[in-house]
């Protein structure tokens, strides 16, 4: 883990704690997210439905439930309330009804962490079910916060250095309508058992979090994605394809697992280090193998500008070389 992780780690911990103290809640999930397709990664959480996290993240990401993270991640506003979203009938939800009533969850709010870059990760708070419902104030205050540390967040995603390793082979599991593995490689165990938290679920006798909003989504679109990092700092790009025709909710899919390319980490990167459409042009440059004169001839601007640019990008990624930002972007 780097020190930005671990710095995103303690502020979201220290922003829970503050917003229990004004808020009043016990339970939480704070996620990461893919901020190109609205999954939730990996992140920090105190609740007790974890192993029937699968169930309640296919019923969030397969479409029609209430308060879905990626639905809050896109929506005008960014925080919902079950209670309010379901005019006070929680079990509208079937997430709720399934998987969190059983355990006394009552209401829930989502806010996402989300800047003009993207989002980033949600915060999501649970009410006892004999507690009352979350009311516009304590829901405004949540999205408040969340604004605040989505750039926390944005960071954390940047400064994540690939260590230098061979190439991982990729992995395949294949999942049947009920989330169970029929067939699966060891190259997917190994992915598998380089994710955060991989011991976790392992005890728990389920896959990483992440693997369930994929499969969700490919069984209503046919395909879905995420670009998740490893405990090692590692890229990794899970995809899921339905093996049938999408839309039925006993679709076998195949998930893969593979060392993420270049071209892929590339946009995350450029956002997460905020940086301008011109910035990302002349790092494209910069990676392509051309000088300062061959850029400026590229792009149509002086190698001043060039000069300048290079020293706002070295800025923003905390590099002090060319070389050391073709590292940064995973140039090979």
């Amino acid at each position: 883990m780097t020190e930005s992780q671990r710095d995103s780690d303690v502020a979201r911990r220290e922003a829970i704690l503050e917003l229990q103290r004004t808020i009043g809640f016990d339970r939480w999930c704070w996620p990461l997210a893919d901020p190109d397709t609205a999954v939730p990664l990996s992140g920090l959480a105190e609740h007790d439905y974890g192993p029937n996290l699968p169930h309640a993240l296919e019923l969030e990401f397969g479409g029609g439930d209430f308060v879905a993270k990626h639905v809050v991640a896109r929506a005008q506003r960014s925080v919902a309330g079950l209670s309010a979203d379901t005019g006070g009938d929680l079990a509208r939800s079937r997430r709720w009804d399934e998987v969190l009533r059983p355990v006394g969850i009552g209401d829930i709010a989502v806010a996402a962490c989300r800047d003009d870059l993207g989002c980033w990760g949600w915060i999501e708070a649970y009410r006892d079910t004999t507690d009352r419902a979350f009311d516009e104030d304590e829901l405004e205050l949540l999205a408040e916060v969340a604004r605040q540390m989505a750039p926390v967040l944005r960071r954390s995603r940047a400064n994540v250095r690939n260590p230098a390793q061979e190439a991982a082979a990729t992995g395949v599991l294949v999942l049947d309508g009920q989330l169970r593995v029929t067939t699966s490689t060891e190259a997917a165990f190994c992915w598998i058992a380089a994710l955060p938290a991989a011991s976790l679920f392992t005890a728990w006798g389920i896959l990483p979090p992440v693997v369930y909003p994929i499969v969700a989504m490919a069984r209503t679109t046919g395909q879905a994605h995420a670009l998740e990092q490893t405990a090692d700092g590692r890229w990794l790009m899970i995809e899921a394809s339905a093996v049938a025709d999408a839309g039925e909710d006993d679709v076998e899919v195949a998930v893969t697992f593979r060392g993420a390319t270049p071209a892929e980490t590339f946009t995350l990167l450029c956002r997460a280090y905020a940086l301008t459409r011109r910035e990302r042009d002349v790092v494209r440059t910069v990676i392509a193998g051309l000088d300062t004169r061959a850029i400026a001839e590229r792009l149509f601007i002086s190698r001043h500008t060039v000069q300048d640019h290079l020293k706002s990008i070295f800025d923003k990624t905390g590099v002090r070389s060319r070389r050391e930002l073709l590292a940064t972007f995973n140039s090979i």
